[in-house]
């Protein structure tokens, strides 16, 4: 009988181990592309962190994410004409970094703001980059 009660009360305190709060990292990737594909428009860039946002033209460049690690960059009108960029993103975890290649040329970015509305990066790597891109998700036009 007593046996019994220590096996129950180590059954007890195994189960309460096995069902404790787990936390998880969380995955940026699945963020940017929405779990299939997500078109970002670049609202506007900054040359300081403080300075004045240069807002872009409604659907005037335009990042296309997709969950495979693709990516596709253009306008519309190179989208439709098929003179749209294309290349892979990696985004790392540990460093908040997106880095995007098409052909030779490779950018980098820190993650500065991410919010469901919001993604603002700061240039570390890329030619004739402004040092903040400021995209949203693609909206109606006004």
């Amino acid at each position: 009988m007593k046996n019994s009660w220590y096996f129950s009360l180590l059954l007890l305190l195994l189960s309460a181990c096995i069902n404790g709060e787990q936390t998880f990292r969380a995955d940026h990737t699945h963020f940017l592309s929405g779990g299939n594909s997500k078109v970002w428009m670049l609202k506007g860039t900054q040359q300081q962190e403080q300075g004045e946002l240069h807002k872009n033209a409604w659907g005037e460049i335009l990042f296309v994410f997709y969950v495979t690690g693709e990516v596709l960059v253009g306008s519309f009108g190179d989208f439709d004409k098929g003179a749209y960029d294309k290349g892979h993103f990696k985004f790392n975890e540990d460093k908040e970094q997106l880095t995007i290649q098409i052909n030779k040329e490779k950018w980098a970015f820190k993650i500065h703001t991410l919010e469901d509305d919001a993604l603002v990066l700061k240039t570390l790597k890329g030619a004739d980059l402004a040092s903040f891109l400021h995209l949203t998700p693609l909206t109606l036009p006004r």
